[in-house]
Parts: structure tokens; sequence; C-alpha cells
């Protein structure tokens, strides 16, 4: 999947499946434009980082992780940064098997 169509599911999954005329009045992107973009039209840049950050606030993130992760590659010793890195990759690992154990589930339930 890519990082469009995530953007958009995140946004969608966190503000609860808003109409498109909600969408275009919270980030400020044109109707049409919103309608073309969830409909599989190219996002510029500038539109995925409003979506991105509408998302990450929603979320209650900010940049902090991004600067986080800087000041880490700054300070810490090369070993100490491999050490995240690698719980950092364990932690999406995990998540991706959850998501492949909910799929079947999801697809038992269209079907009963």
């Amino acid at each position: 999947m890519d990082s469009q169509k995530i953007i958009l599911e995140q946004y969608s999954l966190l503000f609860g499946k808003p109409t498109i005329k909600e969408i275009a009045k919270d980030t400020g992107i044109q109707l049409t434009r919103v309608f073309r973009l969830l409909n599989g039209s190219s996002m510029k840049l500038s539109e995925y980082l409003v979506f991105q950050k509408k998302v990450k606030e929603k979320m209650g993130l900010s940049y902090g992780l991004e600067v986080l992760a800087f000041e880490c590659s700054q300070k810490l010793s090369p070993t100490a940064i491999m050490e995240l890195e690698a719980i950092l990759k364990r932690k999406i690992e995990v998540w991706k098997i959850s998501q492949k154990q909910e799929s079947p589930n999801k697809l038992e339930q269209k079907i009963a």
C-alpha cells in the first residue's frame, strides 16, 4: 500500500469517516480536490503533509518523535542506535503479524 492510501486511511479512521466537505474544511484543501484525492488522484507533497500533520495531532504526536530520533542520532553511540532500531523493527513486525491475524477474522465475519 502506498503512502497516500495509508495516510488517507489513517485520517479516515481517526476522524470517524468524515465527509468530503468535513475533510475539506479541516484540511483547507478545496472540496473538489479532496474528492479527487479520495478517488485515487496523486497527492501533492503539501497535501500529504497537511494530512500527516492532522493525523499526528489527532494521535497526540507532534514532531517529538522525529526530534527525539534526531537527537539520539547525534548523541548516542552507534551500538545504542542499533539497539533502538532493533526495538522499533520488532514493534513493526508485531504490528504486521497482528494485521495478518485480523484479516482472516474480517473475512470470516463478511462470509457469516
